[in-house]
């Protein structure tokens, strides 16, 4: 692409030349038409008056041969049978009185006071010239007739004052509007400009915000217009973006230290097998199993909290009825028992992922628990609420917002001895909202907490 194509591409680029032109060209536009009618409605005015002025001369002339005769000496009676007058009125401009029958020798003065000016069209001798002593176009002439009895007083006057007068406007036209377009870009370019002040700033500031400074917030204007509106929304934007990127590091963080656990007890189990030389690896393997169970857990989970973050969970239909029983028939310090109300709910979602979250609820239940866990499944207003309760200590009303939060754990020394990484509700929060539904802990019926996971079903969306 060559220079002038790449310059030509960013000049037009930019809203402050498109406004600019927008502004003039538009204003070009009216411009023009408004010149235009100006012209149309100047010349009909000059007209108009010539024509007013003639109407009111040959109103005089009627009025003089009403008051002193008209003159039979000057009567011409054409080729055509027609009696024609010429002369000159007062103005200077030649007139004709022309009468196709007898002229009579005087007019009524209340003839002429009640004759009304007809179109000169009408006449055929009047709209061709024929009884004028000159020849010009009929574009440069207008004629005005004024019938009065059986005769026609007619005169004709010249346009080339009202041409003149055309001609000038016109030419001042065009040099007062070029010089307005140009008045008229200049002001929208400024304004322009003021108006995208404000947006350069928040670009300027917006590129120097980094991964490591999204803390930082651009200005908003105190004004309420788009521009603050604009300002707010990147701040609310710098604002999630910061708090995923927190959540992001500190995730980065605990899941490292979570992992450091159990590859720290495995190299310790290994070293201490490899100094025993009668060491007992069934043992060793038992250790290890467990270890790496749990370890596997932990990236499952995190794997599955990845997912959830991308909503990159799968889309299929599934049975809650048939998952909740697959989770309870697992085996746990304490069983599970299952009430239901139905014997099949289908739903739309991620049986992976949904199977997890169940089973998250079932353990973390289980260990609570002193010897009883139950699960239950209620269908309420197109919801499916699936009710965890164990018979344990519960959890705390100040504690529960927090308990669902990754690698929280409310008991930490129990949690990470039994298996416990705290990211067993987070998990089973961030499911529930992946599809579309929620999680709620509150008092269970049964004595300790109730972990409540609520999914909508399809036709309740």
């Amino acid at each position: 692409m060559s220079g002038r194509a790449v310059w030509w591409r960013r000049a037009f680029g930019s809203v402050r030349v498109r406004v600019t032109l927008l502004a003039a060209g538009a204003f070009a536009v009216t411009l023009i038409v408004a010149s235009t009618l100006l012209l149309r409605s100047l010349e009909d005015r000059l007209v108009s008056d010539i024509r007013s002025a003639d109407v009111a001369a040959l109103r005089a002339q009627a009025m003089e041969f009403a008051q002193t005769g008209i003159p039979q000496d000057d009567i011409v009676v054409t080729a055509s049978g027609e009696s024609v007058i010429r002369g000159h009125l007062v103005g200077g401009q030649e007139f004709a009185m022309v009468d196709t029958g007898a002229v009579p020798t005087q007019y009524e003065p209340a003839a002429v006071d009640h004759a009304e000016p007809a179109d000169a069209s009408d006449f055929t001798g009047v709209s061709r010239g024929v009884y004028f002593d000159f020849a010009m176009p009929a574009d440069r002439v207008v004629y005005t007739a004024l019938p009065i009895g059986g005769a026609v007083f007619t005169t004709a006057s010249p346009l080339d004052e009202v041409r003149d007068t055309i001609n000038t406007t016109t030419r001042l036209l065009w040099v007062i509007g070029p010089a307005l377009v140009a008045l008229v870009a200049g002001l929208s370019w400024v304004l322009a400009s003021r108006a995208l002040r404000p947006v350069r700033i928040l670009t300027a500031r917006v590129a120097d915000i980094e991964s490591h400074s999204l803390h930082e917030r651009v200005p908003e204007p105190p004004s309420s217009d788009e521009i603050a509106q604009l300002a707010r929304t990147m701040n609310q934007m710098l604002g999630r973006l910061d708090t995923a990127n927190e959540t992001s590091r500190r995730l980065v963080s605990d899941a490292s230290h979570e992992l450091r656990t159990p590859v720290a007890v495995m190299r310790t189990e290994l070293e201490v097998a490899q100094r025993v030389a009668d060491n007992d690896w069934a043992a060793t393997g038992g250790v290890l199993l467990g270890e790496l169970d749990r370890l596997q857990g932990l990236v499952d989970d995190l794997l599955l909290l990845a997912r959830g973050d991308e909503r990159a969970l799968a889309t299929e239909e599934v049975d809650v009825i048939e998952i909740v029983h697959d989770v309870a028939a697992r085996r746990r310090r304490v069983d599970v028992d299952v009430v239901q109300d139905a014997d099949s709910l289908m739903i739309v979602g991620d049986r992976q992922a949904l199977v997890r979250a169940l089973d998250h609820l079932a353990d973390n239940a289980a260990r609570s628990a002193d010897g009883r866990v139950s699960v239950s499944i209620v269908v309420s207003d197109g919801d499916i609420a699936i009710h965890v309760d164990d018979d344990g200590p519960g959890i705390a009303q100040a504690d529960r917002d927090a308990a669902t939060r990754r690698f929280v754990r409310l008991d930490e020394g129990r949690a990470r001895d039994e298996g416990g990484a705290g990211l067993g509700l987070a998990v089973a929060s961030d499911v529930a909202a992946a599809h579309g539904g929620h999680l709620v802990i509150t008092d269970s019926p049964i004595g300790g907490a109730r972990v409540t996971i609520t999914l909508p079903t399809p036709t309740a969306g």
